[in-house]
C-alpha cells in the first residue's frame, strides 16, 4: 500500500521546473505559512479527521512515531477556533487528557508537537497557568483544561466542547474514565455543531478500544497509521533501530504498525474465550477462595500483582478481584492479608524461589502484627501456601488456559490489566512474565489442585442385578 503523503512531501518530489511554476502562482500569505510549516502544508492525509457533523469520536490508532501529538494538538485548536463560543455566547472551555497531569503537561501542552507550538506558529495570543493545574486560557475567556487519568472522575463538572485524549490505552481505568466522567461532561451546545472527541493512542485490546472499533453506528471514525508513515520527520539510526528490534512480530505489528491484536501468536490465553465466559457475579456455591500473589521484589515502583480466585462446587474457577498493587516489602504482605480478609478467603498462594524467599518471612510477621489487631484470631498459623518456582512458566500456565478454553474459567466483571497480560504475553519458554498473570496462575493452579482431593464413595449393591428373593 503507497503511504499517505502531505503535500510538502508530493511538491518535494515535483521536478524543479514544475515547483517554480506552483510557487509563482500562490500569494504571499500562502508562501509565509508554507515558510513556517503551517498544518495544512505539512499534514498527511491519514491524521486529519474528516470535516462534517455526523461523527462523535475520531480514533486514531496509529504506531509509535506517527505523529499523533501533532494531529491532535492541531484539531484542538482548529476546533478552537471554529467554536469560541456555545449558543448561549459563553466562552468555549476544551480538555486535554494523558495518562498523567505530567504527560498532558510535557506532550500535550509544552512538547515539541503541542498545543504551544501551534498556537505560537499561528501568532495566537494566550495565557498559559503552570500551577495548581495546568490551564491555556484565550483574550476572550475560552479554556483549555488539562488533566491526568488518574480514576474513572476524571472530567467530571466540566461544560466541554471537545476533547483530545491521548494513550487512551495506558490510562488505568479507561472504560470507567471514559464513560463515568469525560462523555457526560461533552454537552456543550455548538452553533451548526455537537462536541467531538480526537482519541490517538497505539493500540492494545483494552475494553473501551474494542468497543470503539466495533461500533456499527456511524457515531466513531476510525484512522489508521504506522510508525513509517512518518519516517521523513523521524531520525533514521532510530527507524532502522526499531525495524531491528520489532521485526515482524506480533508486538511490532502494535507498536509500530498500530494494529489491534486480540491474540498474539504463542499467547496461552484467547481475549474470545474470556469474553465467552465473562459474568456479572460468581455463584453462591463457592468451596474455595485464595489470593495469589506475585510479590514485587523492590520497591522502586514494580507491581505486586494480587489476584483473588475461587472455586465452585462443579469445579469451575472464578477470578473475583484483581488487587494488584506497587508495593513491597511489609507494606505489600499487609495488603495481600487484608485483602484476604476482605474477600473471605482460606488462603494466600505465593511463589518462592530464591531472590523471593525473604517475603515468605515478611508475610508471616505481618500476618501476626494483623492479629494483634484483631483481624485473624489468636493462636493461629498463617494460611500460606508456597509455590515451587522451579516449574516452567509453560507447565504452569498451560492447564489454567486449558480450563479457559473448556469455558470452565470465569471473570466476575473486566480486568482490563490482567486481561491484557494473558492474551498478549507470549514468553512462555522463559522470559520473565508479568505479575498479575503470574498471580492469576497460582490462584487458579492452587485451587485447581485441590479438585484432587475430593473423594465420591460408590455402592457397588448399586450395580448387581436386582434378585426377586421372594420368587
Amino acid at each position: 500500500m503507497q503511504r499517505a503523503m502531505s503535500l510538502r512531501e508530493q511538491f518535494s518530489l515535483l521536478p524543479p521546473e514544475i515547483q517554480d511554476e506552483y510557487l509563482s502562482g500562490l500569494e504571499d500569505w500562502q508562501l509565509e505559512e508554507m515558510a513556517r510549516g503551517e498544518w495544512w502544508w505539512t499534514q498527511r492525509p491519514n491524521q486529519v479527521p474528516p470535516e462534517g457533523t455526523g461523527h462523535f469520536i475520531f480514533l486514531a490508532l496509529a504506531g509509535r512515531g506517527f505523529g499523533k501529538s501533532r494531529a491532535g494538538s492541531e484539531w484542538l485548536v482548529d476546533r478552537i477556533q471554529k467554536h469560541p463560543y456555545d449558543t448561549h455566547g459563553v466562552p468555549t472551555e476544551w480538555l486535554v487528557i494523558a495518562e498523567t497531569l505530567g504527560d498532558a503537561r510535557s506532550v500535550c501542552i509544552e512538547g515539541p508537537a503541542g498545543i504551544q507550538r501551534s498556537l505560537e506558529r499561528q501568532g495566537i495570543i494566550y495565557k498559559y497557568l503552570k500551577s495548581p493545574r495546568p490551564m491555556i486560557i484565550f483574550p476572550d475567556g475560552q479554556k483549555i483544561y488539562c488533566e491526568g487519568a488518574d480514576n474513572e472522575d476524571v472530567g467530571r463538572g466540566y461544560n466541554a466542547a471537545g476533547a483530545w485524549l491521548d494513550e487512551i490505552c495506558k490510562w488505568p481505568k479507561a472504560y470507567d474514565s471514559w464513560t463515568q466522567g469525560i462523555m457526560p461532561s461533552l454537552r456543550a451546545p455548538l452553533f451548526g455543531d455537537h462536541p467531538k472527541v480526537f482519541i490517538t493512542t497505539t493500540p492494545k485490546p483494552d475494553k473501551l478500544i474494542i468497543d470503539l472499533v466495533n461500533r456499527d453506528d456511524g457515531t466513531v471514525y476510525l484512522m489508521r497509521g504506522s510508525t513509517f508513515d512518518n519516517a521523513s520527520n523521524l531520525s533514521s539510526q532510530v527507524v532502522a533501530e526499531l525495524k531491528r528490534q520489532y521485526g515482524n512480530s506480533d508486538l511490532g505489528r502494535q507498536e509500530l504498525y498500530g494494529e489491534l491484536l486480540l491474540a498474539m501468536d504463542g499467547a496461552l490465553f484467547k481475549r474470545s474465550d474470556i469474553e465467552a465466559c465473562r459474568v456479572q457475579a460468581a455463584p453462591d456455591d463457592i468451596v474455595a477462595m485464595c489470593v495469589g500473589v506475585d510479590p514485587a521484589l523492590t520497591d522502586e515502583g514494580d507491581e505486586m500483582g494480587v489476584v483473588v480466585m475461587a472455586r465452585t462446587r462443579d469445579d469451575h474457577l472464578y477470578c473475583l478481584a484483581d488487587e494488584t498493587v506497587r508495593l513491597a516489602g511489609r507494606d505489600a504482605a499487609l495488603h495481600c492479608w487484608r485483602t484476604l480478609a476482605a474477600w473471605g478467603g482460606d488462603t494466600i498462594v505465593l511463589e518462592e524461589n530464591l531472590a523471593k524467599h525473604w517475603m515468605i518471612q515478611v508475610f508471616r510477621d505481618a500476618y501476626f502484627e494483623l492479629v494483634g489487631e484483631g483481624m485473624y484470631p489468636e493462636n493461629t498459623t498463617p494460611p500460606l501456601i508456597k509455590i515451587d518456582a522451579r516449574i516452567g512458566k509453560r507447565t504452569r500456565g498451560e492447564p489454567v488456559a486449558m480450563r479457559s478454553q473448556q469455558r470452565r474459567l470465569h471473570h466476575v466483571g473486566v480486568f482490563e490489566e490482567l486481561e491484557q497480560q494473558l492474551c498478549l504475553f507470549t514468553g512462555w519458554d522463559g522470559k520473565e512474565s508479568p505479575d498479575r498473570l503470574d498471580a492469576y496462575v497460582h490462584a487458579a493452579r492452587f485451587l485447581m489442585k485441590g479438585e484432587k482431593n475430593k473423594v465420591t464413595i460408590y455402592n457397588p449393591m448399586q450395580y448387581l442385578p436386582k434378585l426377586d428373593i421372594f420368587g
